[in-house]
């Protein structure tokens, strides 16, 4: 038995490759990101990970005597880059950051996806102004901002920006804002900043101004007052992903593409967003209701019975103010919820289906795949990676 046991190790040892993750452990986003590669070395490896927490100097770090088989990194500079082409291992890019040259396998959250989910967080609350709070200094928030703008501008409006440092104080930029105004920040820390700044001049959150972070954290999102909403992005699944592209590489295969683009899980609704942006009160009281029942076979007539008005008027008006039809809100709620039950539980799509409003699986396919580009089977598999 012991020669056996003996035998097996030596065997797993040889077996076993050596893995360097060198990312900034301290949020969210990376913890996650971490634990989505451990599992896949659990279930695929055994590997024996080398974690180097990504220095801000933006070098690469390791110890002059590793030995490894493959890196995943952030990769966020053409320095770092240079350093690990002359390491000459298989290695995957988990970072937003595109960089001329630099063409190493990449996963990361879909840009155009997020920036779609903002619009619709914010004008789905009666929003029709809007800015972005990011350290414009930085190519990739830069390049993250411009893609929000195209989005926007594709609506037809426009996206306001700070850049902190650069552009003059963030409390008299609040304060010149008209109100109310739907802002996105770079993260939840600049998130943290709008709110303390909101506090310090008076300015109601969110009913001025109704703040979103562009990555969820757990920690620093909920330090606030009022609680900091976020979008929630796939950061596990992206870790699994990366583990088996490199996995594939490290045994001699060649990665499919270049770039893996993954969906965002949806909004983390707080209290920081929570609020309608209209000063029509009856128009407010409808979308109250909307939300409250939004899961349940309601119709239109459903809505008139609960605020009895012209169905013309309440029609042309809530289009006006919400940016789409009745109908089209229900759907989106709709599908938000679907989102939420596909990546937190094991329900199967049929009940999915039901349990959000939904006639049939097929309908849900239907207007599932038309919202997300996924079907929910898709989706469901992205989310377990």
């Amino acid at each position: 038995m012991f020669l056996n046991n003996m035998r097996s190790m030596r065997r797993s040892t040889k077996d076993i490759l050596r893995v360097a993750i060198l990312v900034d452990s301290t949020t969210s986003w990376s913890r996650l990101l971490i634990e989505g590669i451990l599992e896949y070395s659990k279930r695929h490896g055994p590997w024996h990970i080398h974690l180097e927490p990504q220095p801000r100097d933006n070098k690469l770090h390791l110890p002059t005597d590793w030995m490894g088989d493959g890196i995943i990194c952030r990769i966020s500079s053409l320095e770092m880059a240079r350093q690990l082409d002359a390491l000459d291992l298989p290695v995957v890019n988990i970072s937003g950051v595109q960089l001329t040259g630099v063409d190493y396998p990449r996963v990361i959250t879909s840009p155009r996806s997020e920036a779609r989910l903002v619009f619709e967080t914010f004008r789905s609350r009666g929003f029709q102004r809007f800015a972005y709070v990011g350290d414009m200094e930085q190519d990739f928030v830069k390049r993250h901002f411009l893609i929000l703008e195209k989005e926007f501008t594709e609506y037809g409006y426009s996206l306001r920006s700070f850049s902190p440092g650069r552009d003059g104080d963030l409390k008299e930029w609040l304060k010149s804002l008209p109100k109310p105004i739907g802002v996105l920040c770079w993260g939840p820390s600049l998130g943290h900043q709008v709110i303390d700044a909101c506090q310090l001049t008076g300015i109601n959150v969110p009913h001025d101004v109704a703040v979103l972070g562009s990555n969820y954290d757990e920690l620093l999102s909920e330090a606030s007052y009022p609680p900091q909403a976020g979008v929630r992005f796939a950061s596990e699944q992206i870790g699994m992903t990366a583990a088996s592209i490199l996995d594939g590489m490290m045994h001699g295969k060649l990665p499919e593409k270049r770039e893996w683009f993954l969906e965002p899980l949806g909004v983390v609704e707080k209290l920081s967003i929570d609020t309608v942006a209209v000063e029509d009160a009856r128009m407010a009281k409808v979308m109250r209701y909307l939300g409250d029942h939004a899961l349940e076979p309601i119709t239109v007539d459903d809505v008139l019975k609960a605020h009895p008005m012209a169905r013309r008027s309440l029609e042309r008006k809530f289009r006006q103010l919400f940016g789409c039809s009745i109908v089209e809100h229900i759907r989106q709620l709709r599908v938000n919820h679907a989102r939420k039950l596909l990546a937190e539980t094991d329900k199967p799509i049929t009940l999915v289906a039901e349990a959000c409003g939904f006639s049939s699986y097929n309908y849900l396919n239907r207007i599932f795949k038309r919202a997300t580009g996924q079907t929910p089977s898709e989706y469901r598999a992205q989310c377990r990676a």
